[in-house]
C-alpha cells in the first residue's frame, strides 16, 4: 500500500506573529494566515483528494476548510476529519512564552556548551535534535506537562495508523497540522538537517506513505501548483 500525503502547515496565527510558543494553545488566524490558507488551497485545487484530515485545533481545521473550499475535484469533501493525534507538540508551562526567551533558558539549564549562542527554538532543536528538544522541555517543565518524544510519537503514530487504514494504493490525502509536528516527522523519516529550515505558514510538504514508512518528496513548498 502506498498513497500520497500532502502535509500542510496551518496559516499564520497571532501567536505565530508574536513569536510565541503555541502548542495546544489556539490563537485565531490573522488576515495573513487566511491568505496563507487560501494560497495553499489554490495550489492544491486540482488534486483529487480521497480524504482530508486535520488536527482538532481550530487553526488547522480552518486552514483545511479554506483549502477544501477551493478544491475543484472532490466537492463532497468540505470539512476535514479532526484527529487529536495531529495536534502540535504540547509545550506545557512553556506555552505562550516567547521562543527567543525560553530557548536560551533551556540551553543553560541543560548546560550546553553553546548555550550563549542559542537565541531561538529553531537553534535549540539544531543542537538537541527534535526528539531531544521535546525530552528536554518535558524534563525542565516545572509541572511535568510538556510532552516528551515518546508521548508525542504515541499519539502521532495512532493518528497516522488511522489514516492508513482508511486509504489504499494511489490515494491522495490532505492533512493540515503544525510546524513542530512537521519538523518532527521530517527528522524521523528523512533527516535532522532539513528541519533546520523552519516550515512557513501555509507551506506544503509531500510524502509517499507506505505501511511502515514515509518518504519525503517536497518540503516547505510555497510555490508549486500540483
Amino acid at each position: 500500500m502506498a498513497f500520497t500525503l500532502y502535509l500542510v502547515r496551518h496559516g499564520q496565527t497571532y501567536l505565530n506573529k508574536y513569536g510565541r510558543m503555541q502548542g495546544w494553545s489556539d490563537a485565531p488566524l490573522t488576515e495573513s494566515g487566511i491568505s496563507d490558507a487560501q494560497a495553499a488551497g489554490q495550489r492544491l485545487a486540482n488534486v483529487d483528494f480521497q480524504g482530508a484530515y486535520s488536527s482538532d485545533l481550530s487553526r488547522a481545521r480552518m486552514t483545511a476548510e479554506f483549502i477544501l473550499q477551493q478544491n475543484k475535484q472532490e466537492q463532497h469533501l468540505v470539512k476535514p476529519v479532526e484527529l487529536p493525534g495531529f495536534r502540535e507538540v504540547f509545550f506545557g508551562s512553556y506555552e505562550g512564552l516567547r521562543g527567543a526567551d525560553i530557548a536560551p533558558e533551556i540551553a543553560h539549564a541543560k548546560r550546553m556548551p553553546q548555550a550563549d549562542e542559542i537565541t531561538g527554538y529553531g537553534e535549540l532543536t539544531q543542537h538537541l535534535t527534535m526528539d531531544g528538544t521535546m525530552d528536554a522541555m518535558h524534563e525542565l517543565d516545572e509541572f511535568g506537562d510538556a510532552e516528551d518524544a515518546a508521548m508525542f510519537w504515541k499519539r502521532f503514530d495512532a493518528a497516522m495508523d488511522a489514516v492508513r487504514q482508511k486509504h489504499q494504493d494511489g490515494d491522495k490525502v490532505l492533512v493540515v497540522a503544525h510546524g513542530s509536528l512537521i519538523r518532527n516527522v521530517v527528522a524521523r523519516y528523512h533527516d535532522e538537517q532539513t528541519t533546520h529550515i523552519a516550515p512557513k505558514n501555509g507551506m506544503i510538504s509531500v510524502w509517499q506513505v507506505t505501511d511502515d514508512d514515509m518518504q519525503l518528496q517536497a518540503y516547505n513548498d510555497t510555490t508549486t501548483v500540483w
